[in-house]
């Protein structure tokens, strides 16, 4: 699993805001981390991505994530946002297809 702290640095990396092992500013961090619920929220409604604790990602879909928040907040940082980056993040996102929520223990159910 990965925090939500690493997912908004991955989208700050992917948009060159930081490189590895650098700090951001508590500016830009907090615009990436600002969209974390409504970019998840949209991909749950559209049943791309079904996500659970908001704290935890699964590292399967963890840089598609990344790639998607970054190209949300694109504009802010001086990027026009890519229609074919989304697409492709959400293609991959959807072959993944969970069978439980995203961060979330899957339970049994027992006869």
């Amino acid at each position: 699993m990965k925090s939500r702290e690493q997912l908004v640095n991955r989208a700050l990396i992917e948009l060159g805001v930081v490189g590895a092992g650098q700090t951001a500013a508590a500016e830009d961090y907090a615009v990436i981390n600002d969209a974390v619920e409504p970019v998840m929220s949209d991909l749950a409604t559209r049943d791309i991505w079904v996500w659970g604790n908001p704290d935890e990602y699964e590292e399967d879909a963890f840089d598609h994530l990344g790639v998607l928040l970054a190209n949300a907040r694109a504009r802010a940082f001086g990027s026009a946002p890519s229609e074919e980056v989304r697409l492709l993040a959400e293609r991959r996102l959807r072959a993944l297809k969970p069978t439980f929520l995203s961060g979330q223990s899957q339970t049994t159910e027992y006869y």
